[in-house]
């Protein structure tokens, strides 16, 4: 186990490779659920943000960024909002083991709110976005990770944006009327948020601002990234269970088939010339 005040600069090409990451916060309460999320990786959704005073070479960094998106809950910003308390983690799976936790302060800053608006212009905000989650950090800790299996990366998956494109668009399409109520369409995403996303499921706030800025979502109808992701198909088929204990049964081509065929042929021949002399 490695320990440093700041993510040294031999690790942050790796994290910017990573696929998937984990954050886990929790309530300051006792009998409070902590929480533990996965977060997919589409396209810079995690930024390291370099130290202003490290070697230019070989930049360190306090500050990391993620782009977070819609769901059903709100755990993470509800518990930076009480507390700040926030751990990133990611994993190797595949070449050298590692795993990366980094320690730190999170701060919420909601679509529609200039901090959100200057690290997220629309023409980079994924399908989704709600707010970005800025970690201030204190602590890195590197650890080995043996244990962890080795996995094949195989794509992103894009349900999220699917389901979060015709909401937003409907948002966007109703910009222009003239009251809050008709900018908010029933099936728009802020109304989702305004649903889902304002309280933890220990009832602390979470979302506040989001869902009544004035700010319209990206319009995907002009957006040249919405048509590949609408025609991208995820493929969430399960791979056939292998048994445990068994072993796979070798496949024979033509050559291996005719040789097996020769040989028990070949057998009872043998066996019937043997009956035949030992009766007589």
């Amino acid at each position: 186990m490695q320990i440093f005040d700041s993510i040294p600069a031999s690790l942050i090409p790796w994290i910017d490779s990573q696929k998937v990451f984990w954050v886990a916060t929790a309530p300051l309460s006792e009998d409070g659920h902590v929480n533990v999320s996965p977060k997919g990786c589409f396209d810079k959704t995690m930024n390291v943000i370099p130290d202003n005073e490290s070697d230019a070479r070989k930049p360190t960094s306090r500050a990391v960024w993620y782009e977070d998106f819609t769901g059903s809950g709100n755990e993470t910003i509800s518990h930076l909002r009480e507390n700040g308390r926030i751990t990133v983690m990611f994993t190797a799976f595949e070449g050298p083991p590692q795993i990366l936790r980094l320690y730190g302060t999170g701060k919420v800053y909601e679509f529609g709110t200039p901090e959100y608006r200057g690290l997220l212009p629309p023409e980079r905000r994924q399908p989704g976005s709600r707010a970005v989650i800025w970690v201030d950090i204190h602590k890195v800790i590197t650890s080995c990770g043996y244990s962890i299996p080795f996995f094949t990366y195989k794509a992103p998956r894009v349900r999220l944006h699917k389901f979060a494109i015709p909401r937003e668009q409907a948002d966007y399409d109703a910009s222009s009327e003239s009251t809050l109520e008709l900018s908010r369409p029933e099936k728009g995403i802020k109304s989702y948020w305004k649903v889902k996303n304002i309280k933890s499921i220990d009832g602390l706030p979470g979302l506040s601002s989001a869902f009544e800025s004035p700010d319209p979502p990206t319009n995907w109808n002009s957006s040249s990234k919405a048509p590949e992701i609408v025609a991208t198909q995820d493929d969430e088929t399960l791979p056939t269970p292998v048994v445990q204990g068994s072993t796979p049964s070798p496949e024979l081509g033509s050559s291996g088939l005719g040789n097996l065929l020769f040989g028990f042929g070949f057998g009872v021949l043998v066996g019937g010339i043997a009956v035949r002399y030992a009766t007589r």
